[in-house]
């Protein structure tokens, strides 16, 4: 089978916080009757497997596509010890408000035990209809208090929380306590783990799980506080500002040096040892470089009319991308680039060498 850039048919996820403003912004066929919170783009999980929906792999699964091209697809990239692909890629739609929540960082999985994966993701904000994000426990809130107050039923006091604009960046390393507000449309990259706590459901009902949360939350000391580009965030240790409306909560890993990849015009957002986000823009009719030789998803933010992701090989040399589309674009592709005729603005996000059998 000769490889060329994938779709994949999205997985519909209906939540209590969703709503249908996927079919507004993009043109969605969503399930009727239904409030959709998220659209899982690009996943291989137990929970939800994604299918490819172009060209002549039609149907295959991603799990089945990184089996049988193993390095053509992933480059340098290792799958998860599993075998399964080392990425998860999501857009929700947060029409209410997220229950507020945390996400178990390696400590934290080894503690739990089975069941239970690190999740490290971030946030590009599509639409925000005056929407707030709230992200990282509030500087000098000790863990007691922040139980106190659970029980209380007063944590968002404890909470950092931000107005969202289209354009904001968030990254939430795993650890970090957070919640989309109502109103906010938002690309997600993540690792591959659906592993979340709730520490409340704001009074939803649903259950929550104070006592997995409190292993989880990574609690920041006064003097750990620095400013960060717009809002009162932590600025993030080993990760590479480069856009100038980001917003950072503290990480661990130091990111690799580097400047951005070549190709289209536009920045790195962040750099992880999971992932490298950058936004990308490209001018109408002028050709726009994607990395070669390593694989790239791209998630189209912004055209006006369907660009297309084009390379060198035999199969399926044109591939139509629409605002609001995914691609998979494999290492082995030949001169991947996209070309539009009017401009276009997307998340591109690659896997650092070597990654995924020891995560």
């Amino acid at each position: 089978m000769e490889p060329y850039p994938y779709k994949f048919v999205p997985i519909y996820k209906e939540k209590i916080w969703g709503g249908r403003n996927l079919q507004r912004l993009f043109g969605r066929l969503l399930p009727a009757g239904k409030a959709i919170g998220e659209s899982w783009e690009l996943a291989d999980l137990v929970e939800g497997v994604s299918r490819v929906a172009n060209g002549p792999a039609a149907g295959a699964t991603l799990t089945d596509l990184t089996g049988r091209l193993g390095p053509r697809l992933l480059g340098r990239a290792r799958p998860m010890p599993d075998g399964r692909f080392p990425l998860l890629l999501k857009l929700l739609d947060a029409n209410d408000k997220l229950s507020l929540q945390v996400h178990p960082d390696a400590d934290a999985v080894k503690a739990i035990g089975p069941g239970t994966a690190l999740k490290t993701e971030c946030w590009y904000v599509i639409e925000s209809r005056g929407g707030m994000i709230y992200k990282g426990v509030l500087p000098g809130v000790t863990a007691e208090q922040f139980r106190g107050a659970i029980e209380n039923d007063t944590v968002e006091q404890c909470v950092k929380a931000s107005k969202a604009r289209a354009g904001d960046f968030h990254y939430l390393p795993a650890g970090t306590v957070h919640a989309l507000g109502a109103g906010v449309v938002v690309a997600e990259v993540q690792t591959p783990s659906d592993t979340t706590y709730r520490v409340t459901d704001w009074g939803r009902g649903r259950e929550i799980h104070v006592e997995r949360s409190m292993q989880c939350i990574h609690f920041a000391e006064a003097d750990d506080a620095a400013p960060g580009a717009q809002g009162d965030t932590l600025l993030a240790k080993g990760v590479r500002p480069l856009f100038p409306r980001i917003n950072f909560s503290e990480a661990d890993d130091a990111a690799p040096d580097g400047d951005t990849l070549p190709g289209a015009d536009g920045e790195t957002l962040l750099v992880t040892e999971f992932f490298t986000v950058a936004r990308r823009e490209a001018s109408a009719g002028k050709p726009a470089s994607l990395p070669a030789g390593r694989c790239a998803a791209v998630m189209m933010l912004d055209a006006k009319t369907p660009a297309e992701v084009r390379h060198a090989g035999p199969a399926e040399p044109a591939t139509k991308v629409r605002a609001g589309d995914t691609v998979l674009v494999p290492a082995c592709l030949e001169h991947p680039e996209i070309v539009a005729d009017s401009a276009c603005t997307w998340l591109e996000v690659t896997l650092p060498d070597k990654m995924g059998a020891d995560h």
